[in-house]
């Protein structure tokens, strides 16, 4: 995990500015003002609710990670031990049935290119979202399967990205109610995967 103790605040700006283009598949629930308040409040509590787990699951990685990243100075079998537990830990992440079913409705749809950031989602829909709506994003973004499912409110209508594909409206929405683990966990995402893509065009570039 990065060190944000040590990060400058223009350094924290820039991170939660990042953004990147990726293919995802994206499933869009508007929410009424009842239903986007309690998805706020289950969140804020780390609690289950009708919209699943994932915020807790989420936070829960995170403060393994944290608490493994600490542990670097440990005896080699006590470093083991958590290896293995945090991997049984993933595993179970991955398999859980409630998930598998998202993963499945997901991906029986098209992916498309979105433009994503710690802080927001531009994407099309084939519906237009009026701004000021309320809005429940579970987005799977293609490039090694990275899951996320926030509340958020479409802030602004631009053009459509995918500008081939006809009938569909351009949606930017800023996520709500996402927690520190989910934003950090993104962040780090979205620089790997950047840094992914320099490596692959200097490669091609040298051949």
């Amino acid at each position: 995990m990065t060190d944000q103790a040590n990060m400058s605040q223009g350094e924290r700006e820039m991170r939660r500015a990042f953004r990147i283009r990726e293919q995802a598949f994206i499933e869009v629930r508007i929410l009424t003002d009842s239903e986007y308040a309690a998805v706020l409040e289950s969140r804020a509590l780390q609690q289950p609710s009708a919209f699943g787990n994932h915020a807790r699951l989420v936070s829960l990685e995170n403060r393994f990670q944290e608490a493994f990243t600490l542990l670097g100075n440990a005896s080699l079998p006590v470093r083991e031990c958590l290896s293995a537990l945090n991997e049984k830990l993933s595993l179970l992440f991955e398999e859980q049935p409630e998930r598998q079913a998202v993963m499945t409705r997901l991906t029986s749809g098209d992916a498309a290119t979105c433009e994503i950031g710690a802080t927001g989602l531009r994407f099309d829909h084939d519906v237009h979202i009026e701004e000021g709506s309320k809005v429940f994003l579970q987005v799977l973004l293609t490039a090694d399967r990275h899951y996320l499912e926030t509340a958020a409110v479409v802030r602004r209508t631009p053009p459509p990205l995918n500008e081939s594909v006809d009938g569909r409206y351009g949606v930017a929405a800023e996520f709500v109610g996402f927690s520190e683990a989910e934003s950090e966990l993104l962040i780090k995402h979205l620089f790997q995967r950047e840094s992914e893509s320099l490596r692959m065009r200097r490669l091609s570039m040298d051949d």
